[in-house]
């Protein structure tokens, strides 16, 4: 259980890091080019979120076991994995932009950090990933995606669930390790009655479903330039 919670408390940085995270818009004209696309997708598995302001020992404590079973056959029926892929698939095909899944490993504990050049503007990716133009693409689109339960806290006490969708997406140029696009899109929405309704769970499926809905219909307009 304690590694459950290790990687919760992990996640939930990462999702605050992205959110103060410096923004970049999609160019008027982006699309105009012709440059290849690589698409990589971080799509998480179905967990569990906290805000509020429990402490690590809290953490620690706290029940999330009675989640996880109904977390899993929510699952089965809202997951977003077609449905985000179909979205950037969608918009670069009527675009005319070529867009094409590749198979990659982002693990940042294997990429080699990028060194920026001292007299540039630019913002630039963290990790060096110029190597990949040798998988025929000019550019790579980043999309990682969380969602699940939202747990509210004051101190131990649990203060409401809501169900969550989170996605970041950035556009780094190869060439030269440049980010052309940089954004994210966040939803949560309220648990309509009860959460606890087995054997299929509908409030709580709905609720993480229509915030996933609602950030993907956030992200579409970031693209539809």
């Amino acid at each position: 259980m304690n590694k459950i919670f290790r990687n919760l408390g992990l996640i939930i940085i990462l999702i605050t890091i992205s959110s103060c995270a410096v923004k970049m818009p999609l160019s008027d004209n982006y699309y105009t080019n012709q440059k290849k696309v690589g698409v990589v997708y971080l799509i998480d598995s179905i967990r569990v979120y906290r805000e509020g302001s429990q402490g690590l020992l809290d953490v620690a404590l706290t029940p999330g076991k009675r989640f996880k079973e109904p977390l899993q056959i929510v699952d089965k029926k809202i997951n977003p994995t077609n449905e985000i892929k179909g979205l950037y698939e969608g918009i670069f095909s009527a675009k005319g932009k070529p867009l094409k899944e590749i198979q990659f490993d982002y693990d940042v504990k294997k990429l080699k950090k990028f060194e920026k050049p001292s007299s540039s503007k630019k913002k630039y990716h963290k990790y060096d990933l110029r190597s990949l133009k040798d998988k025929g693409v000019d550019e790579l689109l980043i999309v990682s995606v969380s969602y699940g339960l939202l747990v509210s806290y004051y101190g131990m006490i649990e203060t409401g669930k809501k169900g969550n969708s989170h996605i970041a997406s950035e556009i780094i140029d190869l060439t030269d390790n440049s980010i052309v696009f940089k954004g994210y899109s966040d939803s949560v929405e309220k648990i309509k009655g009860k959460w606890k309704t087995p054997p299929e769970y509908e409030n709580l499926a709905n609720s993480i479903s229509n915030a996933i809905s609602k950030t993907i219909n956030l992200e579409k307009t970031k693209f539809n330039k």
